[in-house]
């Protein structure tokens, strides 16, 4: 059995939009809840030496104060219940840091149990397709829900209903027959048993950069197109424009509001273009001949951080070309490097394909030839020229080949595969506030949906 997630766009009416917001609001109040009663026990019991209580209780949040409450389906409550006791018990396997506080506009999203939603048939077709969404029990209905589903799908047991710039969706899991995919492991033993030669036929090598996004060892590249570039400028252009426009206007203001909207809506147009070009590059690659991918393992989260403070003598801070790294952090970041390589891993999988991340240290500075390393073997951006052996090369081309032959030399190791945790992320790499509750597994497993 495999699992697939998807993600569809919801049309909801006014009202079923007023009622899914309730929904979602009272959610994440019990949420919060369970984390500031979770606080107080800690408080409470650290110097007793007791064990602090954890226990899925929320109704005694149903209080005068929050009489509203009632007029939630008590499953809904329930379920936020869970999401919190997940993460809990996530946090005390040392997978996740402690449970923080949901705000309000940032994920927003409900997790319905399939005692709230069941799929009906539009006519007797038996495509998928045409199934209609009814959401609520029989005290509390919302109704059927409209969507687009632009592909065949299971019934799930379980439903997340999300928003985002005023964009409803609904994504779930779901089980479909067919063989297990293959593990890393075996995909490490099956391909390390192989030749070098025949690893040099299979191997293709990925550099990651500004100029060029993605520069195969075959020759290949992927960037924007010029259209799309104008367009991404023209929208990145917009979007400074508003921004400066909401620091001038009144808080609270409907103005102020309006502006909100539209910005909201031009970061949804900036990363659907982002996310639509990672979707194609990887799939490009994919879809090649090619069994074993190797990337640069490339810190992107250290990359971009922003550049400390400095001072002078005096105390006085001084230039620490804060505005030059902000720059350089767009640029890398709407590239796209990490998202594609995600989804580039779990179509691989599915392909029976291996993907190797070597070192990418000194990657540009090595000849691909010779393996001479000297930093003015590459000139300029675009040209290297070696100096040992005066192998010319366009400079990313040769980095992308250093790349495919590092993966080479470690499968030729006879590597084993690395234990992993936490959707496949160590955990020193556990950032505050990332617990994987049931709700975001299931809106993670739908957002890496194929188009």
């Amino acid at each position: 059995m495999a699992i697939c997630g998807v993600k569809f766009r919801a049309y909801p009416t006014i009202e079923q939009s007023r009622k899914l917001a309730q929904w979602i609001g009272c959610s994440r109040v019990i949420y919060n809840c369970k984390v500031d009663e979770d606080l107080e026990n800690y408080k409470q019991f650290k110097d007793t030496g007791q064990n602090t209580p954890v226990n899925q209780a929320f109704s005694h949040f149903k209080t005068q104060d929050r009489i509203w409450l009632k007029e939630c389906p008590s499953q809904i409550l329930r379920n936020s219940t869970v999401n919190w006791y997940t993460a809990k018990q996530r946090f005390f396997k040392k997978l996740a840091q402690n449970p923080t506080k949901k705000r309000k506009g940032q994920r927003d999203s409900v997790l319905l149990t399939n005692e709230l939603f069941t799929f009906k048939k539009e006519d007797d077709s038996t495509n998928s397709t045409r199934l209609k969404l009814f959401i609520g029990t029989k005290t509390n209905s919302l109704g059927f829900l409209k969507f687009i589903a632009h592909r065949e799908f299971s019934i799930p047991k379980q439903v997340v209903i999300s928003r985002k710039n005023n964009h409803w969706f609904v994504s779930y899991c779901y089980e479909v027959d067919g063989p297990t995919e293959r593990s890393e492991e075996e995909l490490l033993e099956e391909y390390s048993s192989f030749s070098e030669d025949s690893l040099k036929k299979i191997t293709i090598g990925i550099d990651r950069g500004i100029v060029k996004p993605f520069q195969l060892s075959n020759d290949q590249s992927y960037d924007f197109d010029s259209r799309t570039k104008n367009n991404f400028l023209k929208k990145q252009r917009r979007l400074k424009r508003y921004q400066r426009r909401l620091s001038r206007q009144k808080l609270q203001s409907n103005t102020r509001k309006k502006t909100k909207k539209k910005i909201g809506k031009l970061h949804t147009n900036i990363a659907n273009i982002r996310h639509d070009f990672c979707h194609k590059v990887s799939h490009s690659v994919v879809n090649s001949e090619d069994m074993v991918i190797a990337v640069e393992d490339l810190k992107l989260k250290n990359m971009t951080k922003k550049p400390k403070a400095k001072k002078d003598e005096q105390g006085k801070f001084i230039a620490n070309g804060a505005r030059a790294k902000a720059g350089l952090n767009r640029a890398l970041l709407s590239k796209g490097l990490g998202k594609t390589i995600s989804l580039m891993e779990y179509k691989a999988r599915k392909k029976e394909k291996l993907i190797i991340k070597v070192t990418s240290a000194y990657s540009s500075q090595e000849c691909a030839v010779c393996g001479h390393i000297h930093p003015d073997n590459r000139k300029t951006q675009s040209e290297f020229l070696c100096l040992f052996c005066g192998n010319y090369d366009n400079a990313d081309l040769n980095a992308a080949k250093v790349v495919a032959i590092r993966a080479i030399k470690f499968l030729m190791s006879k590597p084993k595969a690395k234990a992993k945790t936490r959707l496949g992320i160590s955990r020193s790499k556990v950032r505050r506030g990332t617990c994987k509750t049931p709700i975001e597994e299931t809106l993670l497993c739908a957002s890496s949906d194929d188009p």
